[in-house]
């Protein structure tokens, strides 16, 4: 099939991009024909993705872009004003070129926010949208139920988001991961900046609480350069040189290796390559593994009122000795085939 993706494909890398990215790639060595517009605030790091910031810009690559497809997929969190515009852009541009459109809506700031859009623009954008997509996709239930206020008609799915890790990227791991793998947990903390919030749990986990035994934290730092953080970091967790690992903000195959391993990704909140309210709330995502897929059956967002992040790394420590959670949504079929499935209806 030939098939045009839109959504955030840029660094620093976090469950949305990965996702996006990852999708991609299995696409691809399934023989399917992609084109890709990256819609974030940063730009790719991969030439054969088109950025797209601007909606001028988008709308001319849109319509460059658009041409000869069968399925535009457009994968967003679904929450900033212009990236609402430049989706009903292209579901409406698909529709005129009699193409498949399709959305995925990530869990972020829709689903918290979602019920409080602006009547004029915000809520009327979003109920054209979802009157002409073909289908729309949800990866969780939270979403889901808040964008039903917004359901035109019986087009929506919920399909848990998943990442997927190629073969030759689990088999060709770098020297640094190795010493994850007598690790039994993994804890990531994902672009991580100073100061933050989610600096100050990882701060308070390496200096107050002992880690578990056997446990390794990987820290993907959020920009270059970022020796002087790293180094703060050390000196925080001096002793545990060899239970840290850190990931520059563009080392898409760390990450991707980091998140296979890991059971519970720690990230600032986000949109379109932006970070929002990053002095006081953290992402917390429990992971689930199957195979080369990474799913996230459950997960917080925490949200500091007073001194919490001690309160945060006990809550962190008590979901690690947690079983994995399952996902009743794939005890058919995996995220990715029923994905494909909607592309061939």
């Amino acid at each position: 099939m030939r098939i045009l993706l839109i959504g955030n494909f840029a660094p620093p890398y976090e469950e949305e991009n990965l996702h996006n990215l990852s999708f991609l790639k299995k696409l691809e060595e399934d023989g399917h024909e992609c084109s890709v517009i990256n819609i974030s605030e940063n730009p790719s790091n991969e030439e054969k993705i088109v950025d797209a910031k601007s909606l001028p810009v988008f709308v001319l690559k849109l319509l460059r872009n658009c041409r000869k497809k069968d399925v535009v997929h457009f994968s967003t969190k679904g929450y900033l004003r212009l990236g609402l515009l430049k989706l009903m852009t292209s579901i409406l541009v698909g529709k005129f070129f009699r193409i498949k459109s399709i959305i995925t809506f990530h869990s972020e700031l829709f689903s918290i926010l979602g019920q409080m859009r602006s009547p004029f623009g915000g809520t009327q954008t979003l109920f054209t949208t979802f009157f002409f997509a073909d289908k729309i996709i949800f990866a969780d239930r939270d979403t889901y139920n808040v964008a039903t206020m917004y359901m035109k008609k019986s087009n929506f799915e919920l399909i848990p988001s998943f990442i997927y890790t190629p073969e030759d990227i689990k088999e060709n791991e770098s020297l640094t991961l190795k010493k994850l793998k007598d690790k039994e947990k993994v804890i990531v903390f994902a672009n991580v900046k100073y100061p933050s919030f989610l600096f100050e749990i990882l701060q308070e986990l390496l200096t107050n609480y002992p880690l578990p035994s056997g446990a390794g934290i990987v820290i993907s730092l959020s920009e270059k350069p970022a020796g002087k953080l790293q180094h703060a970091i050390e000196e925080t967790g001096r002793g545990l040189a060899d239970n840290l690992v850190f990931i520059a903000p563009d080392d898409i195959r760390s990450i991707l290796t980091a998140c296979s391993r890991a059971d519970i990704i720690l990230r600032p909140l986000s949109c379109e390559g932006a970070t929002y309210f990053e002095s006081f709330s953290v992402s917390v995502r429990k992971t689930m593994h199957s195979g080369n897929y990474i799913y996230f059956p459950g997960g917080l967002v925490f949200v500091r009122e007073g001194k919490t992040a001690e309160m945060c790394v006990k809550i962190i420590n008590t979901l690690l000795s947690a079983e994995p959670d399952t996902i009743p949504e794939l005890k058919a079929e995996d995220s990715y085939k029923k994905i494909i499935k909607i592309y061939q209806e």
